[in-house]
């Protein structure tokens, strides 16, 4: 009987999983190719770039390497609670140079990303670790109420 009731659980389980559509989500820029190739490098400015495309999504952090701006889109399936997979993923890179002029345009897709691999590290710190009972006991009569 036990079993019975397992092999049902799991199967409404299963039927509630497999059932779900997915969900889908859209973020970021709206990739409109008409668009990036009205920006030409050499002729475009940062003002007509600004005019054509809308703001970045992001700017460059190192100015050491140039300015560039970031147009960045990403569509995404996942069902109910599952791990998302990425279904289309687009970075447009455009660069200037000291004039303001456009001086590149690269367009990263799905192909080009890389995961990156935490590094499962921890800062050391100084001083004592306490036990359970150290934290909880280690207080008591360090204080001087005041009253004398």
């Amino acid at each position: 009987m036990k079993i019975l009731k397992t092999v049902i659980l799991c199967g409404f389980t299963a039927l509630a999983i497999t059932a779900c559509d997915p969900i889908y989500e859209e973020k970021g820029y709206r990739l409109d190719t008409d668009q990036i190739a009205k920006v030409e490098a050499g002729i475009a400015t940062k003002d007509s770039v600004l005019e054509t495309l809308g703001s970045p999504s992001s700017v460059a952090t190192f100015p050491e390497q140039g300015e560039a701006w970031y147009y960045i889109s990403r569509s995404t399936e996942h069902f109910a609670f599952l791990e998302k997979t990425v279904l289309e993923q687009n970075v447009i890179v455009i660069k200037f140079d000291e004039n303001d002029v456009v001086s590149e345009i690269k367009n990263y897709d799905k192909a080009d990303r890389r995961e990156i691999e935490m590094v499962d590290r921890k800062t050391p710190t100084g001083g004592n670790e306490l036990g359970f009972f150290e934290q909880i006991f280690g207080n008591f009569g360090r204080f001087n109420t005041g009253a004398q």
